[in-house]
């Protein structure tokens, strides 16, 4: 009972975390600073959390602040709330991820946006491949955006993070490579053996804290698409000699990346 009650009262104190827009955040001249929820969070905190007047919860605005604050108002039409500190914590990691990852059955594509986001990515681009089976219908490009954007928000703040990844609309294959990317380019390939990471990160002149990863769907990339990143100058990165799932391969390559060069070493 001891045990219970002890994981009872740590789990009281633990504050709600939630994103808000950086308009959000009020400084007031006469007074404390104050932080004024839109409709949809309004709905969340009374509605989802639950949460009423005087509750003390912790909110982020990308700003790589995270603000402690108390509610002091919470209508159905709008909640309020005041700051008493901001903080800056170090949660962020010095490498900048970029995962662009094709679109892959199911929730599989969410659960890999959800997994990437706590570990750290700060960007999601979504891929339409030569073996890609997923259809995105052009009037629902929007609705599916804003999915993946609240499943981002929620994992940011679930994971104690301060900015929320951004996730980019769904481009064709040819067309990423065709943009420009900046720092370490890398495609993730089944047949790429193992050993080529550190090839790839001791080809460095200077150490990059950037890195663009690929990741295909099921049934991998092509061998021309292989060929056409090489060609836009992305290196070969295989993950050992087992074959693993689409919705798991980015977040093993990104864990790796974070263990060499990020903020998990």
């Amino acid at each position: 009972m001891g045990d219970v009650s002890s994981k009872t009262r740590r789990r009281k104190k633990l504050k709600h975390r939630v994103f808000v827009p950086p308009s959000c955040i009020r400084f007031m001249e006469t007074s404390e600073p104050q932080v004024h929820f839109d409709r949809d969070r309004t709905h969340y905190i009374r509605d989802v959390l639950r949460l009423g007047e005087g509750t003390e919860i912790t909110v982020f605005d990308n700003s790589g602040q995270e603000y402690e604050c108390k509610l002091v108002e919470c209508k159905p039409s709008q909640a309020k709330g005041k700051i008493s500190r901001a903080i800056n914590p170090r949660v962020e990691s010095s490498l900048k991820i970029t995962l662009a990852q094709a679109l892959i059955k199911g929730n599989s594509f969410e659960r890999a946006l959800t997994l990437c986001t706590e570990l750290g990515c700060l960007k999601f681009v979504p891929l339409f491949t030569s073996r890609t089976v997923v259809k995105l219908r052009k009037d629902n490009h929007a609705e599916r955006a804003k999915r993946w954007e609240k499943i981002v928000e929620q994992a940011a703040s679930q994971s104690g993070r301060v900015k929320v990844p951004k996730v980019d609309a769904a481009i064709e294959f040819k067309s990423f490579l065709e943009k420009k990317h900046e720092g370490k380019k890398i495609i993730l390939w089944e047949r790429g053996g193992s050993g080529q990471l550190r090839q790839i990160l001791d080809s460095d002149e200077e150490r990059d804290d950037s890195v663009v990863l690929l990741v295909g769907p099921e049934g991998g990339f092509e061998q021309a698409e292989v060929k056409q990143a090489m060609e836009a100058g992305f290196q070969i990165w295989g993950l050992g000699p087992r074959t693993l799932r689409a919705e798991t391969t980015g977040s093993i390559a990104v864990s790796i990346l974070q263990f060499v060069r990020g903020d998990m070493g």
